[in-house]
């Protein structure tokens, strides 16, 4: 809503558009199919993106994630002693929900989005993702844990303006 809001202030509709890595984002920004790109401050990389001479930051604000949770294909009988053995796929970032909602050491299949993620289930690849809401109900998955919506707060960038002093 923050997104929508925003741009009708500026004048303009504005549509959502999921890409596989916020580096694609930004490089469709510069290029020109988006105006937009938002990243939230817990990505590792965004670091990069505040130094870009080529970008500038737009706005900072809070919108909260999705719920969090383990989930698994319908039908997929889970069990809490899964956790002990079975591999979770999941993205690095929401990892430590497990260890601070279930106490347990879990091993990880680390893939680029909490989507991948929910996908690699549902196509049969892996049977529990840690993911959220959104791509929980994408790839039809059920919740047999849920953790918590993570309080976030975010960028969003736009084109920058270069200019050549040298």
């Amino acid at each position: 809503n923050f997104i929508t809001n925003f741009t009708l202030l500026q004048g303009v509709n504005s549509k959502l558009s999921l890409h596989d890595t916020f580096e694609s984002c930004i490089e469709k920004t510069l290029q020109s199919p988006l105006e937009y790109t938002i990243v939230p401050h817990a990505y590792d990389g965004i670091k990069h993106f505040y130094m870009r001479p080529d970008l500038q930051l737009l706005q900072i604000f809070r919108c909260d994630t999705p719920m969090y949770g383990l989930a698994v294909r319908p039908g997929f009988e889970y069990t809490d002693d899964m956790l002990d053995k079975t591999v979770i796929v999941s993205h690095p970032s929401p990892i430590n929900l497990i260890k601070y909602f279930t106490r347990k050491d879990v091993t990880f299949d680390l893939v680029n989005s909490t989507s991948a993620a929910a996908k690699r289930v549902k196509d049969g690849l892996s049977d529990i993702a840690l993911t959220n809401e959104l791509a929980r109900q994408k790839y039809g998955l059920h919740f047999v844990k849920t953790f918590k919506s993570i309080p976030m707060s975010w960028s969003l960038f736009g084109k920058g303006e270069i200019h050549d002093e040298n």
